[in-house]
């Protein structure tokens, strides 16, 4: 339907989460409503509740590129100064400005690990070039003042590519840095420099569950699961020549600022010291993201975690979906993950 931007499960009143479950349908602003719910009813019955929510269209938190500085792209005035996220770190921590050299800026959201390497994990659209092509990673990025050769931390690594005609999963990919060194496994939550040390992810989370993130632009927000198993269409794309693709199986958190803006992109949704979901896209005050444990699965990887000897391991991977509890999200099935691959990045010559 022309005017739906987006569908999934949430609660059918979020003041009271015991009337239980309800189709949630995001719809184009202003969008004929009544005509939708019709359509709906005759399709799934009309005893299936159905709650409509006007969110307008949702866009990736798209890479700005240096001199293309969008007014969305300031952190929200006087509430919050993000100027600590897109500062300089060394070594480079989860949640803070990150980009390819002469291409913009996004998030790193996350330090993991895989068989002792330890890696920045984001997305493809921050980290790749035209769904196939690797380059050098600088924090900050250049919107940031990062300098193309003397901030360079690391080269693009792996990453799962887009499907333009069929099903998405995921925005994600990683970069490698030149030496472990380079990275701390530890999570900016604070203008005036405190971290948390993530210790591992969730296997699972609810609709209603809250949760925090750091990112370049908006620096440390709150947003709550509005709903899961969304499906969705995201763009345009620019570097896919302003494609829009479809997401399946996504999650939506919203609060009542700005959460997920231009420059967003790559963050990583929290809950205490567990990684939750990867922030991707969004309009605003609502954030589209991927439950953390298919990312995990999908690139074999997990949060690093710093030993007691100054070495890094594997966090623990907690919270696995109850049986028969809908409410909770589900991995993805075998003929989902039939559609994720993660393949190299490409040196562009």
């Amino acid at each position: 339907m022309p005017d739906v931007t987006g569908t999934g499960v949430g609660f059918a009143d979020p003041g009271n989460p015991g009337r239980g479950a309800a189709i949630i349908v995001y719809t184009r602003k202003g969008a004929a409503t009544t005509a939708i719910g019709k359509s709906i009813a005759r399709m799934v019955g009309p005893s299936i509740p159905v709650r409509f929510i006007a969110s307008g269209l949702f866009k990736p938190n798209t890479v700005v590129e240096p001199k293309k500085i969008a007014r969305s792209m300031k952190s929200p005035a006087k509430r919050f100064r993000a100027a600590q996220f897109r500062g300089k770190h060394r070594p480079v921590p989860g949640g803070v400005s990150i980009g390819r050299e002469n291409r913009g800026t996004g998030t790193c959201g996350l330090i993991v690990i895989q068989n002792g390497q330890l890696l920045m994990l984001s997305n493809n659209h921050v980290l790749i070039t035209e769904n196939r092509f690797g380059a050098n990673i600088i924090q900050p990025g250049n919107l940031d003042g990062g300098v193309n050769g003397t901030d360079r931390v690391g080269t693009t690594f792996r990453f799962v590519p887009f499907n333009l005609t069929g099903p998405n999963f995921m925005d994600a990919a990683t970069a490698i840095p030149f030496n472990n060194g380079l990275l701390t496994p530890r999570y900016l939550v604070s203008s005036t420099g405190q971290f948390v040390n993530p210790r591992g992810h969730l296997l699972s989370y609810r609709v209603g569950d809250r949760f925090f993130k750091s990112g370049r632009t908006t620096g440390l927000v709150t947003g709550t699961v509005e709903s899961i198993g969304v499906t969705t269409t995201i763009g345009p794309y620019p570097e896919l020549g302003g494609a829009n693709l479809q997401f399946r199986n996504q999650t939506v958190l919203t609060s009542s600022t700005n959460i997920s803006l231009p420059g967003d992109s790559g963050s990583v949704w929290m809950r205490g010291q567990f990684a939750a979901a990867l922030n991707f896209a969004g309009s605003g005050p609502r954030s589209i993201s991927t439950p953390i444990a298919s990312v995990m699965n999908t690139f074999n990887i997990r949060v690093a975690v710093l030993a007691r000897t100054g070495t890094y391991k594997a966090g623990a991977a907690i919270n696995p979906a109850p049986g028969g509890n809908y409410s909770y999200v589900r991995p993805l099935t075998p003929a989902q993950r039939k559609y994720v691959r993660v393949v190299k990045a490409v040196p562009k010559s």
